[in-house]
C-alpha cells in the first residue's frame, strides 16, 4: 500500500477527477464545479443524467489514503439528524487512494439518505455510546467516517462496551452498480 506524499488538496483534486472521469465512462455529462469556485459548499460536481437529460444532481466527493474520510464538520453536527438532513444535498462519492503509482482506487457510492443514516448512527455511538463523557473538545472534533463502515463492517472498539452496529451491512457501496445509485 504505497501512497506518496501528497498534500490534501491534491489528494481531493485526484479523487474528484477521478470521479468526474468514472462518471463520464457511464454516459453521465459531468463538471468540477471546484474548477470554476474555490471550494464550492456542499458540492463539488455537478453531473447530468444522460446528455439529453434535463435531470442534473450535485455531488460531493471525499478523497483519502488513511483509514478514514474527514468530513468537514463536527461530531456533534454529524449526531445531528435534522444538521445532516439540512447540509447533505445528494449522494457522495468516497474515493479511497492505496496506491498512486500503480494507481490503486476503491469507490463508495453512498446515496444521500444512506449517508445520513450511517453519519448519524456512528457519530451518536461515537459521542454517547463509549465509556466516557462526550466532552466539548471531542464534540467539536472534526467528524469522520472509516473505510470499513463504508465496506460494511461493524465498528469495534476497546474503548467502548457498545460496539458500532452498522446500519448498511456488507459491501454494498463499492460494487460495479453502485453507480447507479447516483440516481
Amino acid at each position: 500500500m504505497t501512497v506518496y506524499s501528497n498534500s490534501n488538496q491534491m489528494l481531493g483534486a485526484i479523487g474528484e477527477n477521478l470521479t468526474c472521469v468514472m462518471l463520464m465512462a457511464h454516459g453521465w455529462p459531468t463538471a468540477n464545479v471546484n474548477q470554476s469556485i474555490n471550494n464550492f459548499k456542499g458540492i463539488d460536481l455537478f453531473c447530468q443524467k444522460g446528455v439529453d437529460s434535463e435531470q442534473v444532481i450535485g455531488i460531493q466527493v471525499k478523497t483519502s489514503a488513511k483509514s478514514s474520510f474527514l468530513l468537514g464538520f463536527s461530531c456533534e453536527e454529524a449526531a445531528d439528524r435534522d444538521f445532516l438532513e439540512r447540509h447533505i444535498t445528494g449522494p457522495w462519492v468516497f474515493v479511497h487512494i492505496t496506491s498512486l503509482v500503480p494507481l490503486d482506487v476503491d469507490y463508495y457510492v453512498v446515496p444521500r439518505e444512506a449517508l445520513i443514516d450511517m453519519l448519524y448512527c456512528s457519530h451518536q455511538w461515537y459521542l454517547y455510546q463509549w465509556d466516557r463523557p462526550a466532552t466539548p473538545s471531542l464534540r467539536q472534533s472534526v467528524a469522520a467516517i472509516k473505510v470499513c463502515w463504508l465496506r460494511g463492517d461493524d465498528g469495534k472498539s476497546r474503548k467502548s462496551q457498545i460496539p458500532f452496529v452498522n446500519p448498511y451491512p456488507g459491501d454494498i457501496f463499492r460494487q460495479p452498480d453502485s453507480w447507479d445509485k447516483i440516481w
